[in-house]
């Protein structure tokens, strides 16, 4: 299968050839290795990974490879630091709520950004019927008033490479991809944070109290249900375990539909239809908080590249220290995408 492979050479510049032309180094690879000259399971693969069938690299399963495979020869050298950013991202996927909660990504090349934002009230979105001649109603976006910061999410190895390079890749892969989960995790926190106390730009959230304090009920996740107006539809709920519990034993949970599939999937659903995500960080959602958002239309995610490994170290066999990153910053779309129920008020 190999000798099938088109001969690639690869070099550490291409690294910088992907980040000045915005593209992943598996992008790079593609531009050389097309796959559409493949047929069969090579046309399956990406570029990157015929790229490692080339080099006769095994990264899964119960026959990988050691690390030190990566560093055979000067080029299969070059496919170490896309292995590392690749099981980190994969991490991020895996730890991250974003996927549910951000309704687009936007990668801006820069680490500063003035989103457009949209606030208006429901008569104002409407569309009526215009005499002729006369003036049509605007709907207006315009730039934020401040700039948002992105902030870089980080790791650094602490490992050296003799420490490292007699280890199965794929037992690396675990602890690479654990790292993953965390910068997931932070970037979700700081998501939820955004959507809480605003961008900068005085748009924090507007909270719904519950009837009785202390206390919630079916009644009240009705109530956070209509708090969203026309054109908006609760469809996500992001809650800690205190409050989580209260919902899973509502009476309007215990129906044997949605119990049904609790039980057989394990994925949450709730009294009104809304996909609910637990989140036990009370450092940013407060524990007596039941956040919910329309994630059509309420966030952004802004970024600047994709996950960042230091290419020059990982080539030269400098694992420790090295450092892992990425950037990211969240701006808040559309207030009215946004509602919470404060329990405790």
């Amino acid at each position: 299968m190999a000798e099938a492979i088109k001969d690639v050479k690869l070099e550490k510049g291409m690294y910088d050839e992907a980040a000045k032309q915005r593209l992943t180094f598996n992008e790079i690879l593609e531009k050389a290795d097309p796959s559409g000259e493949y047929e069969g399971e090579l046309a399956k693969l990406t570029a990157y990974e015929r790229q490692l069938v080339k080099h006769d690299i095994r990264v899964k399963g119960t026959h990988a490879d050691i690390i030190e495979k990566f560093f055979a020869t000067t080029t299969s050298t070059v496919l170490f630091p896309d292995y590392v950013a690749g099981q980190v991202q994969a991490g991020i996927l895996a730890g991250s709520i974003l996927p549910s909660i951000v309704a687009t990504v936007s990668d801006i090349g820069a680490q500063t950004y003035k989103g457009l934002a949209m606030a208006e009230t429901e008569a104002d979105r409407q569309l009526h019927q215009v005499a002729e001649g006369a003036e049509i109603p605007v709907t207006t976006l315009g730039t934020t008033e401040h700039t948002v910061n992105l902030k870089k999410y980080g790791r650094r190895l602490q490992v050296t490479y003799e420490a490292l390079r007699r280890q199965r890749i794929d037992v690396v892969s675990v602890f690479l991809q654990r790292m993953g989960v965390q910068i997931g995790l932070d970037e979700s926190d700081a998501a939820i944070s955004t959507i809480i106390n605003g961008d900068g730009n005085s748009n924090p959230l507007v909270d719904t109290n519950t009837d009785v304090t202390d206390v919630l009920d079916y009644d009240d996740m009705t109530k956070l249900w209509l708090a969203f107006t026309a054109g908006y539809q609760l469809n996500t709920i992001v809650v800690g375990d205190t409050l989580l519990r209260k919902i899973l034993n509502m009476d309007e949970f215990k129906d044997p539909d949605a119990g049904f599939s609790f039980q057989r999937t394990g994925q949450l659903m709730s009294p009104v239809g809304a996909t609910m995500i637990r989140w036990s960080s009370a450092a940013v959602l407060p524990a007596d908080y039941v956040l919910g958002l329309d994630s059509r239309f309420g966030l952004q995610q802004v970024i600047d590249g994709g996950v960042t490994t230091e290419v020059e170290r990982l080539i030269s066999k400098q694992v420790e220290q090295t450092v892992v990153s990425k950037w990211t910053g969240f701006v808040k779309l559309d207030t009215a995408a946004f509602n919470a129920l404060d329990v405790t008020h």
